[in-house]
């Protein structure tokens, strides 16, 4: 429904523009053609008209013959080039003998003498114009400017010229900086601009990271992560954490609930054990987990340790979708975390 009142009124503004056009060009036509007629005029016929009248300036019969000469020698005017807009004119006399005034709008006047006594005589054009082609050309003309209108990018507000600036200072192209103004939400520039921060001033790099949807993915191999497209370093045992809680987020709802002061959880303490096992973890971390068990302590101070990984690298509002969440559990009265992210945009390469 937009779609179609978009075309309606694009439809609608070439229609009046056609007629603007038309009109402006019989105008100009036929202004010219009274401009060169007049400029002819004046050097010939004030001389002719002189002699004719001088003898007889009361005669209304030759004022009458004078006249209808006129009118026949001016009957049929074809102007020259290799577009005519008009096929041809005829010259009407509406004032053989006046004093000499300037001529009304659309007329030609001949200014001559009767002695010292200033005369003029005025015509008027009557012209017949080239329909088709001018209807042709002006509506082609109407046309691409419409064309124009539509294809030509919209006039940049306020905020649009700040943010294009701001590209520009980043080190995008010109042509860059406004199509990137125009594509990408602000929430998208805010991980544009911490992208270029930590890729070195990777200006496409960074592109694709603000274009692209969320996602965390998880690299054994480099023990980082990457967030949203921005590698994120972390040490290696919250590395393994934040991996086995992103596990546990696949495996259903991913909350886990802090284990009693006094009763380590031995199950988590084994699965977190076999992971760190097969992908390297430190030994101090494992032995750790095989004296103690899984604790509560253990488990606050490695979610700390990545949150404040993620925030030094992300910043604050960038991060804490990529974090835990948490609610107290009315049985235990204890804490339960999960991620945050929906598990569908977790992903696990290499481990």
């Amino acid at each position: 429904m937009i779609r179609e009142r978009i075309h309606r009124h694009h439809m609608l503004l070439w229609l009046v523009l056609s007629l603007g056009f038309i009109a402006l060009a019989t105008w100009q036509a036929e202004r010219t053609l009274a401009q060169d007629l007049s400029a002819q005029l004046n050097r010939s016929l004030p001389e002719k008209l002189a002699l004719a009248m001088q003898s007889r300036l009361t005669d209304d019969d030759l004022s009458q013959w004078v006249a209808q000469r006129l009118e026949q020698d001016l009957h049929m005017l074809t102007p020259v080039g290799g577009l005519p807009l008009v096929r041809h004119c005829s010259a009407r006399v509406t004032q053989l003998l006046e004093a000499e005034h300037p001529a009304p709008g659309g007329d030609i006047q001949v200014s001559w003498n009767i002695g010292s006594e200033p005369r003029s005589t005025l015509l008027a054009l009557d012209c017949q114009y080239n329909w088709p082609l001018l209807a042709a050309t002006q509506s082609l003309l109407a046309l691409l400017l419409v064309a124009a209108i539509v294809l030509l990018p919209p006039p940049l507000s306020h905020v649009q010229g700040a943010r294009i600036a701001q590209l520009l200072q980043r080190g995008l192209s010109p042509l860059q900086a406004r199509s990137v103004s125009a594509s990408l939400t602000d929430h998208q520039l805010m991980w544009f601009d911490r992208a270029l921060q930590r890729n070195g001033g990777d200006t496409e790099q960074a592109l694709v990271a603000a274009a692209m949807d969320q996602q965390l993915e998880f690299d054994c191999a480099s023990l980082q992560v990457r967030v949203h497209g921005i590698a994120v370093k972390l040490a290696k045992t919250p590395f393994f954490y934040y991996l086995w809680y992103a596990r546990l987020r696949q495996q259903g709802d991913g909350w886990l609930l802090n284990p009693p002061v006094n009763r380590p959880d031995r199950d988590g303490a084994d699965s977190l054990i076999e992971l760190m096992l097969d992908q390297g973890g430190h030994a101090k971390s494992i032995n750790d987990l095989r004296d103690n068990g899984l604790r509560a302590k253990t488990l606050d101070q490695n979610r700390n340790k990545i949150r404040d990984e993620l925030i030094s690298a992300l910043g604050e509002d960038l991060a804490a979708a990529y974090l835990f969440e948490s609610e107290r559990d009315i049985k235990s009265g204890r804490y339960r975390y999960r991620l945050a992210v929906d598990s569908a945009i977790v992903k696990i390469l290499t481990c």
